[in-house]
């Protein structure tokens, strides 16, 4: 039984000492030539990307329309976006400058109030 009050005594030191450790900042204790961590590298994006849909103020909504409901419309109205997923990609983009050609405004692929109301209007 001695044994092993000994060796809880010890192990419980033991996790004392490493739980201190964990959460100390490394020291350089005096070594000389030391090099500092490597810096985390910040990526550039990438220049070919897709075009995106520009963004209003509000990424949310224009004219009270997400993108979300945008792109639903769209597919109920025969123009496909691909996946209703709330996020304007190249697909979404081509099909609402297709959408806005058909009905005789600018296809900028962005949705702008004028957009939103055609798109809420129209019928298939």
């Amino acid at each position: 039984m001695r044994h092993l009050h000994q060796t809880l005594a010890a192990l419980s030191v033991g996790a004392v000492f490493l739980a201190g450790c964990a959460g100390a900042p490394e020291t350089n204790s005096g070594a000389t030539g030391a090099t500092p961590p490597p810096q985390p590298s910040r990526s550039q994006p990438a220049q070919s990307a897709p075009p995106r849909m520009q963004q209003p103020a509000d990424p949310a909504t224009v004219d009270n329309m997400t993108v979300f409901e945008m792109q639903e419309r769209l597919n109920e109205l025969g123009y496909k976006v691909g996946t209703v997923d709330g996020v304007s990609g190249a697909r979404t983009v081509e099909a609402l400058k297709k959408f806005q050609t058909d009905n005789k405004l600018t296809p900028t692929g962005a949705i702008d109030p004028e957009t939103a109301r055609k798109l809420r209007a129209a019928i298939k």
